[in-house]
């Protein structure tokens, strides 16, 4: 199994710090190679935290949270880093490129020091991607949905077994996030990659294997 969440639990303070409210309440999900679902509910419901769990971007209260069949939630920083960097992509709503980076080197940051090798596979996943052209442009120079899709390509560049997408077409245009949703469903079947995405999208939900709800607490 590539991702397995076990009797998650998270809890934040309440605003007046009276007590702690109850995000996720004993929650449990498995993903194996090549699976993907979709995480739907309302707004602040937990579906970002829930992600950020499965990707190692923040620990639970309780539970386990495993990837390639070891408990995330209990690592150190630095040996969870390397796991990042070797088994976990994200990607985000907004697409976080460095401004100051051109396209090809802001895909290639994750894999820094790079090879020649690494910048021909880079070269081949935007190529994919329809940015072929684009390699040697800056952010500032690009679409929202070139620098979402360049965002896309730098999660990929080190072929996670674990792809997270959170919101990954919320500022795309409906053209636009009905090809990112197709390129998502495509290479997470070609790559069997695990896919978890959460959207608020019940197109690009519906091209997922399955569809789960996070509602008060519970999926």
């Amino acid at each position: 199994m590539i991702c397995e969440l076990r009797n998650i639990v998270k809890t934040y303070p309440a605003p007046d710090g009276s007590e702690r409210l109850m995000i996720l309440n004993d929650i449990s999900l498995s993903l194996d190679k090549g699976e993907s679902v979709a995480i739907v509910g309302p707004s602040g419901s937990g579906k970002t935290t829930l992600l950020h769990i499965a990707a190692g971007l923040e620990p639970p209260d309780s539970g386990e949270a495993l990837i390639d069949g070891c408990d995330i939630s209990k690592m150190g920083e630095r040996e969870l880093a390397l796991v990042r960097n070797r088994k976990i992509g994200v990607v985000f709503q907004r697409h976080y490129l460095l401004p100051q980076c051109t396209l090809l080197e802001n895909v290639l940051i994750p894999t820094l020091p790079y090879r020649n090798e690494q910048a021909r596979a880079a070269a081949d996943i935007l190529d994919r991607l329809g940015l072929s052209k684009r390699l040697n442009h800056f952010p500032a120079q690009l679409s929202v949905g070139e620098c979402q899709r360049a965002a896309f390509a730098r999660a990929l560049i080190n072929r996670p077994l674990l792809l997270c997408a959170d919101e990954p077409t919320g500022s795309l245009d409906q053209a636009a996030a009905v090809e990112m949703g197709k390129l998502l469903y495509e290479i997470n079947k070609e790559e069997q990659t695990a896919l978890i995405l959460v959207t608020h999208s019940e197109k690009l939900a519906a091209q997922m294997d399955r569809t789960l709800e996070l509602c008060d607490g519970k999926l």
